[in-house]
């Protein structure tokens, strides 16, 4: 699952099979996709990550969404 909204670029994967998975993490952390540097972990659940965002963009909206409505009142 890719989690688009996540300032981090987070992606989980599901397996079958915890040693898939284990082995799937010694493969892939430290190495490097599109210029970044990948941390492979297993996750504990404790965060529901598609759910995480960034707050300037949040931050962006309401300053666009401000300045929508002075324009409005004018």
């Amino acid at each position: 699952m890719v989690c688009e909204n996540h300032p981090q670029g987070v992606v989980l994967v599901k397996f079958k099979d915890r040693k898939d998975a284990q082995r799937c993490i010694e493969l892939m952390n430290g190495r490097w996709f599109g210029g970044k540097q990948i941390h492979a972990s297993e996750d504990d659940g404790s965060i529901n990550h598609a759910l995480v965002r960034d707050l300037g963009d949040d931050a962006e909206r309401l300053e666009k969404f401000g300045a929508e409505l002075e324009t409005e009142m004018s």
